[in-house]
């Protein structure tokens, strides 16, 4: 699709979405296709619909920054128990081959 024609169209779902309430309307549109958006419509900063896109993009990065921080919370666990796991069977091995006369 051409670049102005999904201009467009990016910006009809917002004013409807402005119009409806409808969220269904805005959320397929990626945080890039919204940032490029803006960067084309600088001269409209301030107006009703500039403002809901640049909302939409800061819940975007809002969404993303939590994704990012819970994966990487269950990375460290899971980083945690293996260490975990070698730390005992080093210990184990330990007890066993210095321990055992």
């Amino acid at each position: 699709m051409e670049e102005g024609q999904r201009s467009l169209q990016i910006t009809g779902a917002f004013i409807r979405f402005i119009l409806t309430g409808e969220e269904s309307l805005i959320e397929h549109f990626t945080r890039e296709e919204l940032e490029a958006n803006l960067s084309k419509h600088q001269a409209e900063k301030g107006q009703p619909v500039y403002e809901v896109i640049e909302k939409r993009v800061a819940e975007l990065r809002e969404i993303e920054r939590y994704k990012r921080e819970t994966e990487e919370k269950w990375q460290n666990r899971i980083i945690g128990f293996i260490s975990g796991l070698i730390a005992a069977l080093i210990i184990v091995l330990l007890r066993k081959y210095l321990f055992s006369s």
